[in-house]
């Protein structure tokens, strides 16, 4: 199971650093969000459970980007509000989860 994960999210990061240096500030942060998964599950930090509840998040707000996009492939002042407080909200997640001391 850490393997998939691993896989998989050497995969998203792989086509997220993939982008223009141009890329948008939501698009840079998702992209350091998941490496701070990737580097938690593999450190141990993140159980195997944690981290896939955390890469579903993820995925979320990549989904949330994207249909964001999809009108006028720009993120508007709403629409990045709403996506920085999912990012907000994720990170903190993270950050709780990797320091809540459970045994790995």
């Amino acid at each position: 199971m850490k393997r998939n994960i691993l896989a998989v999210g050497t995969m998203v990061l792989g086509l997220m650093t993939a982008l223009p240096a141009s890329a948008a500030k939501a698009d840079r942060r998702q992209v350091n969000q998941q490496e701070r998964i990737v580097r938690g599950a593999k450190s141990g930090e993140l159980t195997g459970r944690e981290a896939v509840r955390m890469e579903r998040q993820h995925r979320a707000i990549q989904r949330d980007i994207r249909e964001a996009r999809s009108d006028d492939g720009h993120l508007d002042a709403h629409e990045r509000a709403r996506i920085q407080r999912e990012q907000n909200q994720l990170s903190r997640r993270i950050q709780r989860q990797k320091h809540d001391g459970q045994s790995r």
